[in-house]
């Protein structure tokens, strides 16, 4: 029998790939991470670990395990959740990932449609790129992911692919582009924009539409999220290059916005643990966002 505290540990390990890093995460010494560990090989009769270039690595072994170990502890967890919702008086809780942009732009509307039809329904909400959300899905650590981005083959989880996104400039009403009807992305990228670092999929998106034109990829500034690139925005620092999402959220900062190149890739993206029948909030919550996606988003 492995305990909670073993599962914790080994996750730990995963997730951190040192014994120092994994025991101080979880509050425990390194000794006696160290100990655990030993002791549990000794239990399961193979190594879980094994040594290389002074890092422990996961044995054959231990890969074929961590799969279970993480969805173990993801069902006693859900199982605390749940004790501790029916002793405060909620019947249910919904685990929500979701990227930074969608949180603020498009979650808070959907989540007050759910609300409506399944007011007890305790909900978390856990923010992560769209490698992180695909992995709290996967490992049951959410209920249901909104993210930008498309599966690829051999993803762990389901999805289901809910639109389109284009690229949009963002600026303030005080910007010389507000009296243009129209803007091109010729335009905007001769000014210098605001842009989005390309390892985020709506940045990679915008760079390769300017080089597929011939268009030249000066950026005034690059940053991490929509939000920052509105952000800046919103300071008269330029206009901003954003996707769909990014857009909505800077009109409710009262930025002005156009539309600048309609894509295929990025998607707006739904995901959900595959082997786990989804809940009527879940499904509720999910028929939201289908319907902005429906609107246009």
């Amino acid at each position: 029998m492995i305990s909670r505290r073993e599962l914790t540990l080994l996750r730990a390990m995963y997730q951190h790939g040192t014994v120092t890093a994994a025991s101080a995460a979880i509050g425990m010494t390194q000794p006696a991470a160290s100990a655990l560990l030993r002791d549990l090989d000794t239990r399961l009769g193979f190594a879980l670990f094994s040594r290389e270039h002074r890092r422990l690595q996961l044995t054959s072994q231990g890969r074929a395990l961590i799969p279970e170990v993480l969805n173990a502890l993801a069902g006693i967890e859900s199982v605390d959740r749940l004790a501790s919702d029916i002793r405060y008086g909620a019947q249910a809780r919904l685990a929500i990932g979701a990227v930074a942009i969608a949180a603020t732009s498009l979650l808070p509307p959907a989540l007050a449609a759910m609300r409506r039809a399944h007011p007890g329904v305790a909900v978390t909400v856990r923010a992560g790129t769209a490698l992180e959300i695909i992995d709290m899905a996967a490992d049951h650590r959410i209920d249901l992911g909104i993210m930008v981005g498309n599966l690829a083959d051999g993803d762990r989880v389901a999805g289901e692919r809910l639109a389109s996104l284009a690229l949009h400039a963002v600026f303030r009403a005080d910007h010389p582009y507000a009296a243009r009807r129209r803007l091109t992305l010729a335009q905007v990228a001769d000014d210098g924009p605001i842009v989005l670092a390309t390892a985020l999929p709506a940045g990679r998106a915008t760079r390769q539409a300017l080089e597929a034109r011939d268009l030249p990829y000066r950026p005034l500034i690059e940053v991490g999220q929509s939000s920052a690139a509105c952000a800046l925005a919103a300071e008269g620092l330029g206009a901003a290059i954003v996707e769909s999402l990014g857009a909505l959220h800077a009109q409710r900062l009262g930025l002005r916005t156009r539309l600048l190149l309609a894509l295929d890739d990025p998607a707006l993206t739904v995901v959900w643990p595959r082997d786990r029948a989804m809940s009527p909030a879940g499904e509720a919550l999910r028929e939201a966002f289908r319907d902005a996606a429906a609107r246009g988003i």
